[in-house]
């Protein structure tokens, strides 16, 4: 027995509506995580110069934006020189940090730290904040107009059951500038 025309009719619009809605449905999703995150560090230095031996310090403040608490957390800091050509790479030390679990620096232009028990967890909503102490050596040229970016160059948190997140963090850099100690 054949079907009717108007059954058939009903068949390919109920099909129709059905894969419409479920392409729908699938492209709010991808829309939705096209959406840039909102960024979870926050970074600061206590002043925005700094004199040839005098010492600094840059905060860091992980916020935990995921549905469940951060169980673990590293990051790494990127201290970028700024300036003409010839201010780059001078004798800048990094001297520990205060909130962190554990951090050291590498190929002197990195700040790495990690948050581990009792850190940890970080809930929902809750914040921790990193200090990280630097200085420019006595020494240093000062009237080159050097400067230092910081900004967190990678990192990498475990959530939830085996979750985790990695990556390049979009945060505002924070800025200092080496300048001249007035003269007595």
């Amino acid at each position: 027995m054949p079907i009717p025309a108007s059954a058939m009719r009903r068949v390919r619009l109920v099909v129709a509506l059905t894969l419409f809605l479920t392409l729908l449905g699938f492209g709010r999703q991808a829309f939705a995580a096209a959406d840039p995150p909102q960024t979870s560090f926050a970074i600061a230095v206590d002043r925005s110069t700094v004199v040839p031996g005098e010492a600094a310090a840059v905060s860091v403040t992980f916020t935990n934006r995921q549905a469940t608490p951060v169980s673990f957390l590293f990051a790494t800091v990127l201290a970028s020189d700024t300036g003409p050509v010839g201010s780059t790479g001078l004798a800048r030390d990094f001297s520990g940090c205060v909130g962190a679990s554990w951090c050291d620096t590498w190929q002197t232009s990195y700040l790495r730290y990690n948050l581990t028990a009792p850190a940890v967890p970080v809930a929902p909503g809750d914040s921790r904040t990193v200090t990280l102490s630097f200085r420019y050596a006595p020494g240093v040229d000062c009237t080159l107009g050097a400067g230092v970016h910081f900004f967190v160059y990678y990192f990498y948190y475990e959530h939830g059951q085996g979750s985790y997140q990695g990556a390049e963090d979009s945060s505002p850099a924070a800025a200092t500038g080496l300048v001249c100690p007035p003269a007595s």
